[in-house]
């Protein structure tokens, strides 16, 4: 490196003199200049021309931002590095969005001179880039000249695109002989993807008398290559001025449009290593490297996927931590494809075995590509494999695939061999900080995060829960009767116990809870978005009789138990340390009642009671057989004719009467009870409709509401056709009623089993249409037959021109779709009037009749006229 003129933005003399006695230290030869207001920083940038410009962020009578602003309009290329003792994260990022190159701290010279190469380097990079684009030009120019002199191919063809002339330079550019082109048609030698719109070209031109200019197209070679030619031509007329064909120039311009896309390529690249650079400057957190880094290839650098995994402790693959892009479930397949195997056998197992990159620059031809399918499926046509390496060992591995064949040659090889490395280092140095990091953190016997750490993210639940209006609730689980372990065991035997319960406990509340280890025999865990209500099965569930189970120590069964105090936000406290406070209270009270667990609040702990005394009436309840069914007419607005009845449960509870199903239902869900008393349902809906039938009544199709948890069962489609009666409920005249709610999630596993109740038979109706979030885009997709507008809308259509506007939408676009509308909760004749008057189908509700118990439905049935 030569001579380097630099410029210094700096009012504090000795501080100057720092940074050059800095560089010349490190070998650099310096001359430089020192500036500290605006005037003079005008005058150097113009008359020094400086090779660097090296400024403080902040001076007396200047500042850095308008300095780098001044150098980025007088000279753009010139590199500009903030040099400053204080410029913060949030201003130094801000600096490199404006053009900075780089920025480091004064008390951190070791660092100037790499940052000074560094930026040197990329400006010498650019200024050959530039250079080369320059000559690329006028490589250009001078090709076109010749062309236009001797090598540009003429060409005649008639109206229906047959040559009738070529002339000899189609041979060289194209490899035919001028002859042989002659009574064939233009077509036949273009790119198939580009033969309908030259087809429409020439319809085109026909009409409107004009030809083409600068059209760019794909021909075959006759080599059976591509040739990128550029067209220009006009049309040839008959006497009556009519179009009888074209005359037209093709010019050769392959080699140009190869030196573009590689131009294009190299810049992609060097986006992506810019911005992966950077990402590493400021993230210290590995699975953000990672997601950046894909990211950043895909967005910036255009590549069709990227992915990074970590390698498999022990085999040559690599597990897929993160990814960006078009993958489409095409890492799920190559992952079971290759199941429990310990190699990969394709481009990431050869980059991992052999520690270098792999490259398949053609997946479709390439032997040694595995799941070629797959790729080529999802527009992949090359890939790259690169190691990341720590210590010499292949720890990780970045994969990219690009849509074009042939995308990765030396140069590019180059500069993502470099991106691969900066990878590498940035892997290391994070590694190292988590080394110490743990520590501080994490309890080193369990590995749960320790007393600290369970602060920190309790603090952090706690703001999510304040900003969602959600609960939350700690836990403090304690381990009773350890300390007998350690006496009578040994500490080495309690370690063990620790670290099995630790892991059980990371086991079961994995997703739903954050779990930690607070003290030698004690647990804590930040459990959100949990009702109060619903937590004391969870608990039951998931920690008790998980701490119940047996355990083995040194061939010696032990059983263990815990006691659990629980505060909950927002009702027995706002702050964590007073939510952990109360939890502690909770738990010293727990030690000393027969409860396992106990809450902080004893309100709570009543309510809880309730639940589990209810729960506890409701399994008894289902092995009893109290429920019944009431039935609710649906009636034909127009004819008010029977058209249909709902099945609405009720239970009859011998101590309490008959119980609303508001009461009962959420709980049965809640237990998974729904899903036996839901095929009760079924079965009763048959035998009532065929008792009904037995008495030669006229029987409409009952309609039986489905819940969430039954439709999320694998084998929800095989229990309705069984509760059916038969294989097909073609004959059972009983339909099923959902939610929006239950086709919001999961939707491509529900509506497949929807379609295969269809296709039994059964018709499906979408119920409380308008309470979800679900739009009618949506409907339309959804195999429906009908939906019901949801009661709210109905009951406010007489007072409220907007229910009314909403009720009138729904209608027209459901029928638009071919869907039957159902109106709920009609009470009134006003209402009937104008549901009938917007086109509804059938309504339901007390205006026609309340739910009535089988043998009243059956009166009704039987007054019912025929039809």
């Amino acid at each position: 490196m030569g001579e380097i003129k630099v410029l210094l933005v700096e009012d504090r003399i000795e501080d100057a003199e720092l940074l050059l006695s800095e560089m010349r230290r490190r070998g650099l030869a310096v001359v430089s200049r020192r500036v500290e207001n605006a005037q003079g920083y005008m005058d150097a940038l113009e008359n020094f021309a400086p090779d660097l410009i090296l400024s403080d962020y902040t001076l007396p009578a200047f500042d850095g931002p308008l300095a780098l602003q001044i150098a980025r309009q007088q000279r753009p290329d010139t590199p500009f590095i903030f040099v400053s003792g204080t410029i913060g994260e949030e201003r130094a990022i801000e600096a490199l969005k404006q053009g900075a190159v780089d920025y480091l701290l004064k008390d951190n010279r070791a660092r100037l001179v790499p940052a000074i190469e560094r930026a040197l380097k990329e400006a010498e990079y650019r200024d050959a880039r530039r250079l080369a684009l320059r000559k690329l030009e006028a490589s250009e120019e001078r090709f076109r000249s010749i062309a236009e002199a001797t090598q540009e191919w003429i060409w005649e063809i008639d109206a229906q695109g047959i040559y009738t002339f070529s002339s000899p330079a189609v041979e060289m550019i194209l490899g035919y002989k001028p002859n042989d082109l002659l009574g064939k048609n233009c077509l036949n030698i273009l790119a198939p993807n580009a033969r309908p719109a030259v087809t429409e070209l020439l319809r085109r031109g026909a009409s409107e008398k004009r030809g083409w200019r600068d059209l760019t197209l794909h021909l075959r070679h006759a080599n059976g290559g591509i040739r990128w030619l550029d067209n220009n031509a006009l049309p040839l007329f008959d006497e009556a001025g009519t179009v009888i064909g074209y005359r037209g120039v093709a010019r050769d311009i392959t080699q140009r449009r190869v030196q573009q896309e590689r131009i294009a390529r190299l810049s992609r690249i060097q986006a992506v290593l810019s911005g992966i650079n950077s990402t590493i400057v400021r993230v210290r957190d590995r699975r953000e490297l990672f997601r950046e880094s894909c990211r950043i290839a895909v967005q910036q650098g255009g590549f069709r996927m990227a992915w990074i995994g970590l390698v498999e402790p022990g085999a040559m693959r690599a597990t897929p931590l993160v990814w960006e892009g078009f993958n489409q479930g095409y890492l799920n397949d190559v992952s079971s494809a290759l199941g429990s195997a310990a190699e990969d056998p394709g481009q990431v197992g050869k980059a991992i075995r052999y520690k270098k990159i792999v490259v398949a620059n053609d997946i479709e031809t390439d032997p040694h590509t595995v799941f070629k399918r797959e790729a080529l499926a999802r527009g992949f046509r090359s890939l790259i494999a690169m190691p990341l390496m720590v210590a010499d060992e292949a720890v990780g591995v970045l994969v990219l695939y690009a849509a074009e064949t042939g995308f990765f040659d030396y140069e590019e090889l180059k500069l993502l061999k470099d991106l691969a490395g900066d990878i590498s280092f940035a892997l290391d140095y994070i590694g190292k900080g988590e080394q110490l990091t743990y520590v501080s953190y994490y309890d080193t016997l369990t590995g749960l995060p320790n007393r600290q750490l369970f602060f920190d993210r309790l603090a952090q639940a706690l703001h999510v829960a304040r900003a969602e209006r959600r609960e939350l609730a700690v836990m403090i689980i304690d381990l009773q009767r350890f300390k007998r372990v350690n006496d009578t065991l040994g500490r080495y035997s309690g370690d063990q116990v620790l670290k099995e319960l630790a892991n059980r406990l990371q086991r079961t509340t994995a997703e739903s809870a954050t779990p930690a280890r607070i003290g030698g025999d004690r647990f804590a865990l930040v459990v959100s978005n949990l009702p109060g209500a619903a937590m004391a099965r969870w608990i039951d569930n998931w920690i008790v009789d998980s701490f119940a189970e047996p355990l083995v120590v040194d061939d010696i069964e032990l059983r263990t138990s815990v006691k659990i105090g629980i505060a909950l936000y927002p009702a027995d406290a706002e702050t964590a340390e007073t939510l952990f406070a109360n939890a502690e209270a909770a738990l010293h009270r727990a030690k000393d009642a027969a409860d396992p667990y106990l809450f902080y609040s004893p309100e709570m702990n009543a309510r809880v009671a309730h639940r589990l005394r209810l729960e506890s009436r409701l399994r008894k309840a289902v092995t009893e057989k109290q429920f019944v069914l009431h039935y609710q007419t649906k009636v034909d607005l127009a004819t008010r004719r029977i058209r249909g009845l709902e099945a609405l449960i009720r239970w009859e509870d011998p101590e309490h009467g008959l119980v609303s199903p508001m009461d009962f239902v959420p709980l049965l869900e809640e237990s998974g009870l729904i899903v036996e008393v839901g095929r009760w349902v079924i079965e009763q809906t048959v035998a009532d409709t065929q008792a009904w039938r037995d008495l030669d009544l006229c029987v409409p199709r009952v309609a039986v509401n489905v819940s969430e948890v039954q439709l999320r069962q694998p084998n929800f489609v095989a229990t309705v056709l069984t509760a059916l009666g038969s294989p097909s409920g073609v004959d059972a005249g009983v339909d099923v009623e959902i939610t929006e709610t239950m086709i919001a999630q999961n939707a491509g596993t529900n509506v497949q089993k929807l379609l295969q109740l269809r296709e039994a038979g059964v018709q499906v109706f979408l119920d409380d249409f308008g309470t979800g979030y679900s739009g009618l885009s949506q409907i339309a997709h959804l195999p429906l037959n009908a939906l019901k507008i949801d009661r709210a809308f109905v009951a406010g259509m007489t007072a409220s021109a907007e229910h009314m506007a909403i009720v009138s939408a729904i209608i027209n676009l459901a029928k638009a779709l071919g869907i039957f509308v159902v109106a709920e909760g009609v009470e009134t004749e006003d209402q009937a009037v104008r549901l009938l008057a917007l086109g509804c189908d059938e309504a339901q509700g007390y205006l026609f009749s309340r739910p009535l118990p089988a043998y009243e439905a059956a009166k009704l049935l039987a007054a019912m006229p025929s039809p």
